[in-house]
């Protein structure tokens, strides 16, 4: 089963390499229906939010579909177009400037929000739940609750069922995690743990100006964490 110390990312990025990999090899034809999430957790022996999430992202590119219905079928063996290609940021290390990454964040995650509040379904809420838990569980271990802190927000991006939002999301991944590694240990977990309770009882009731008020804030109070480090400490984070 899913080792607890196991990176949450890498290893659905595992899952999501090794299903394309299949899907590429022809294990399923085009318009083949592809498993169900009960199956692949079952054959990976991984828990449905990693299945889910690398679906998700065979989803993004273009190698399935999932019809009205829940039914899935493979919609072609080949990715199409470039993941890559959708990054404003290669070439940039941005791991070195926190302030500029939630900028972005504040940007792009109140609108992202605003929309997944429109689309998410039970199952989405369930998943988040279950990350959420993860965040109070592991309170007292920077690493751990920083990967479920990133898990939440790429959950909320995900929810939104819009794939260009998904796959932004993707192409910066690492960025996004490693950024909010520093984040947790330079400020600890008492804020995440307070905005994400309340975005989850929000995205609960479907109050879309709620969501996105909070997210703001949220991800205002960061920053001026952050900055307040940085002008106490006098000294630029690596």
């Amino acid at each position: 089963m899913e080792k607890a110390d196991e990176k949450p990312q890498s290893l659905r990025s595992q899952i999501f390499h090794k299903l394309k990999n299949r899907i590429e090899a022809g294990t399923w034809e085009i318009g083949d229906k592809f498993p169900s999430e009960h199956q692949l957790c079952q054959e990976y022996e991984v828990s449905r939010v990693t299945i889910r999430s690398a679906i998700q992202q065979l989803e993004a590119v273009g190698l399935i579909q999932t019809h009205q219905g829940g039914r899935t079928q493979v919609l072609r063996n080949r990715v199409k177009g470039s993941v890559a290609s959708l990054n404003p940021l290669t070439g940039i290390n941005l791991r070195t400037d926190i302030v500029k990454v939630l900028e972005y964040r504040l940007v792009v995650e109140k609108g992202t929000i605003g929309l997944a509040v429109q689309h998410i379904t039970d199952d989405d809420l369930a998943d988040l739940e279950e990350i959420f838990n993860m965040m109070l569980i592991h309170h007292d271990d920077v690493k751990k609750f920083s990967q479920a802190d990133y898990l939440f927000h790429r959950k909320i991006a995900e929810s939104s069922k819009n794939p260009i939002l998904i796959q932004a999301n993707q192409s910066i991944e690492e960025v996004l995690a490693n950024t909010m590694d520093s984040i947790v240990s330079l400020l600890g977990c008492a804020i995440g743990i307070r905005y994400h309770r309340l975005l989850l009882s929000s995205l609960r009731t479907r109050d879309k100006n709620a969501c996105e008020q909070l997210m703001e804030e949220h991800l205002q109070a960061t920053i001026d964490g952050i900055k307040s480090f940085l002008v106490v400490n006098q000294e630029t984070l690596a």
